[in-house]
């Protein structure tokens, strides 16, 4: 990894994104021509498909106003106002992002409040979500008034400004390193010495362990027949990759249950939701787990194993333990493709 002041600071911090595009908009700092400034509205407004409708040479002032507060109840990551001559101001709205991804409620608490906030017309302000790190590889949420801009977007916005200011090179710079790392995942795999070498990813660029699993199922599930059917996102513990289509919901013994497939780090995994309302009681899971492991050892030759008797309301049953590193990633999506061929059907049929 090279050193470059957004690498000392931490890649992962996104003040440090908001500074660099105040440090690029705001037209207090003169060391960015006001061509460039415009440009970077032009290009914004282009992937957002509208046109921009001021000139440059309208522009009074650009304002930006990192973590832009609503009182004590929110804060928006950045907020861009644009100073207008004889028109009404016009305004960008960031939430930005680098390993985490906002809830659409979040989303909406936003574009609401500030609207409301403000007293803008809508055609006034674009809402603007930049995901700089492994949260553009993960499932989205509704976005509301947002326009999402993954790592690609962001660069299409800044890129190539012909700016000759180390601030801006190497923040593009960081950039392009975080996009390559996502695109050679595979291959840095291979090179570790091991998967829990912790100090071989961070070397590397990487944040351990839930954005290195995130681009690492990324990666993965490219080599699924199910490829469009797998979610990436935060089980709080630990990286997911859920089987979106594959909650089953059942009743057994009387109670109401569903069951769900998910990846959690290297295991691929059986699981059962438990209905809080009328929850199945341990004993019954206990006889359920077993009755589970039952089939899934006939229907996969015993390639799997029964999970622990833990009792809760998220519950795993069975699981199949994975190498990603010294395993080829077709041939593991290959048996997991198998394995929820020979064993969904069986649970639909309960």
């Amino acid at each position: 990894m090279k050193s470059n002041f957004v690498n000392i600071v931490g890649y992962q911090f996104e003040r440090v994104h908001t500074g660099v595009i105040s440090w690029l908009l705001d037209t207090q700092n003169s060391i960015v021509p006001m061509d460039a400034k415009y440009e970077i509205l032009r290009r914004i407004h282009n992937i957002c498909k509208k046109q921009i409708d001021f000139q440059i040479h309208e522009i009074e002032a650009i304002t930006c106003i990192p973590e832009y507060a609503f009182g004590r109840r929110r804060k928006i990551d950045i907020v861009v106002k644009i100073d207008l001559t004889n028109r009404n101001t016009k305004f960008l709205v960031i939430e930005m992002k680098v390993d985490a991804i906002p809830t659409s409620e979040q989303l909406h608490g936003t574009q609401a409040d500030f609207m409301q906030s403000n007293n803008a017309a809508p055609n006034d302000v674009l809402f603007l979500l930049f995901l700089f790190g492994s949260a553009h590889v993960c499932v989205q949420p509704a976005l509301q008034h947002f326009t999402l801009f993954r790592l690609p977007e962001i660069l299409e916005v800044f890129a190539g400004l012909h700016l000759d200011e180390h601030i801006y090179e190497e923040w593009i710079e960081s950039m392009k390193e975080e996009d390559l790392r996502r695109a050679c995942i595979q291959s840095h795999l291979k090179d570790a010495p091991h998967l829990w070498d912790e100090g071989y990813w961070k070397d590397k660029g990487y944040r351990t362990w839930l954005p290195l699993f995130y681009y690492i199922y990324h990666d993965l599930k490219r080599h699924s027949k199910r490829y469009a059917e797998w979610d990436i996102y935060s089980g709080q513990n630990n990286p997911v990759m859920n089987w979106r289509n594959g909650w089953l919901a059942k009743t057994i013994l009387g109670y109401n249950v569903t069951f769900y497939w998910e990846f959690n780090f290297e295991a691929f995994v059986l699981k059962v939701m438990l209905d809080e309302k009328k929850k199945l009681p341990k004993r019954e899971l206990d006889w359920l787990r077993k009755e589970i492991a039952d089939l899934c050892d006939f229907e996969t030759n015993k390639g799997g194993r029964r999970t622990q008797d833990r009792y809760g309301t998220f519950n795993s049953l069975y699981k199949w333990s994975f190498d990603f590193k010294n395993q080829d990633f077709a041939r593991i999506m290959s048996d997991v493709d198998q394995i929820l061929a020979n064993i969904h059907p069986k649970l639909t049929a309960l």
